[in-house]
């Protein structure tokens, strides 16, 4: 009776113990596939699109976004390709102003320089912004150009883990 009570709670803690090394930050690797392009993920996204309009109210482009919650931080990527009629440039910088401005971030970002393989444009921006409920949010926007291929990797979160952050940005690849 005795080695059966043992080994019970040996097999309880066991179990706890597994449980309890769960990996919050579980990272796999997307396709972005109408970019040729992959990215690090930490855990399992959901994922949606929808037509936006990009440079003006004529032609719409459709945009591809994969998120997921780690916690209180949200890791997301977008992507989309942009019309040969359109610029790129301006196409990046509107895209990235809509963004900062949906994160509530007044002001201007200053750029970082990125390093992507392969890429023709990579830049990192960081800054504060105000979740919707008021709270202060935490926010690093990442976006590289591949031709006319965009792709935008973005932390939302109160306090992001610094070296999950980094991990998850360095994981784009063309």
């Amino acid at each position: 009776m005795r080695n059966l009570a043992l080994r019970v709670v040996l097999i309880i803690g066991l179990t706890v113990s597994l449980v309890g090394c769960s990996p919050t930050f579980n990272w796999r690797t997307l396709r972005l596939d109408s970019v040729g392009a992959q990215a690090l993920m930490p855990c399992k996204p959901s994922y949606s699109s929808r037509e936006v309009p990009l440079l003006d109210s004529q032609s719409n482009v459709l945009l591809h976004m994969q998120a997921c919650d780690v916690g209180e931080t949200t890791f997301a990527v977008s992507w989309l390709n942009v019309p040969a009629e359109q610029n790129i440039q301006t196409a990046m910088s509107r895209w990235l102003s809509a963004t900062l401005a949906s994160a509530g971030i007044k002001g201007k970002v200053h750029p970082m320089d990125w390093s992507v393989a392969g890429t023709d444009f990579a830049k990192r921006y960081a800054g504060h912004g105000e979740r919707h409920d008021g709270n202060t949010l935490a926010v690093a926007i990442a976006i590289a150009q591949r031709g006319s291929s965009l792709v935008q990797l973005g932390v939302y979160g109160g306090k992001p883990e610094t070296r999950e952050t980094e991990e998850f940005l360095q994981g784009l690849r063309w």
